[in-house]
């Protein structure tokens, strides 16, 4: 498996484990996931990119934070 196919694999995954934790209901924001999960912002973002471009997440932003909910 080449550099690309791992960080693409790296991405659905950390994008499925905020999937699970988000499956309980509700919002959360991104610090929190950021927090649960022990992700770094740029691993963070581009997970949540990838949720939101397949329209599994709704965002909008609050203070410094983002509001996260699974659609």
């Amino acid at each position: 498996m080449n550099d690309t196919a791992k960080f693409t694999d790296t991405i659905t995954q950390t994008a499925d484990k905020i999937t699970d934790l988000l499956k309980g209901g509700g919002e959360t924001t991104s610090w929190d996931i950021k927090l649960k999960l022990h992700l770094s912002s740029s691993a963070l973002y581009l997970a949540l990119g990838w949720l939101a471009a397949q329209g599994k997440i709704s965002m909008y932003p609050q203070d410094l934070n983002y509001k996260i909910k699974l659609i």
